[in-house]
């Protein structure tokens, strides 16, 4: 868990409220994104976890008690979608699914799904996977995947590469084919 993180949750369980305002946001910045592709993956509507995720971030000022004995962003999650999430989630689920009869038993042992290694990553962790992919291509692709990644566009890139704007969208689309099957094994198997 990177130190940024680990001050805002210090400070969101500080006693001072203006200390706890304060840490929110920056709470709310460094997990946001972690927090919504967990939703998004059970709920599948990006509207929808925006409102489930504003409804946890009010539940976590007003109770953020259970925050205290994490220490890893993968507890964070869990701790984070046990206390928090859950209750919120089964709530979405009845009003969507009016419709559909699921026994409270169902309800009671609804989990969210199996994350995959690249979304449990942390972007350090992301950042050296990719690395690990990226020296396995060769010089030419490493360099097109760079300076796509940097946001040049193809008739840059063509430019950089004394090539022709079709061959580099070969050799870009053929790249990141190459490194999505380097990186199977770290997604899971829904991609």
């Amino acid at each position: 868990m990177d130190k940024q993180l680990r001050n805002a949750i210090k400070g969101i369980l500080d006693t001072d409220l203006e200390r706890r305002r304060r840490s929110m946001e920056p709470f709310v910045r460094a997990t946001f994104n972690r927090f919504s592709r967990c939703l998004y993956r059970y709920l599948g509507n990006e509207v929808e976890c925006e409102d489930v995720l504003e409804d946890v971030y009010a539940d976590i000022w007003e109770k953020p008690e259970r925050l205290r004995t994490v220490s890893t962003e993968k507890e964070l999650v869990r701790t984070v979608y046990l206390y928090y999430m859950r209750k919120r989630l089964r709530q979405v689920y009845r009003r969507l699914n009016r419709h559909l009869s699921l026994s409270q038993e169902c309800l009671a042992t609804l989990t969210a799904p199996d994350m995959g290694l690249l979304e449990q990553a942390s972007e350090e962790e992301f950042t050296e996977i990719l690395k690990k992919g990226m020296t396995k291509l060769k010089a030419r692709e490493r360099r097109a995947i760079e300076l796509w990644a940097e946001g040049m566009s193809n008739r840059a890139i063509a430019g950089e590469l004394n090539t022709t704007v079709g061959a580099v969208k070969m050799l870009l689309y053929r790249t990141i084919l190459k490194l999505r099957k380097m990186l199977s094994h770290y997604v899971s198997d829904e991609y």
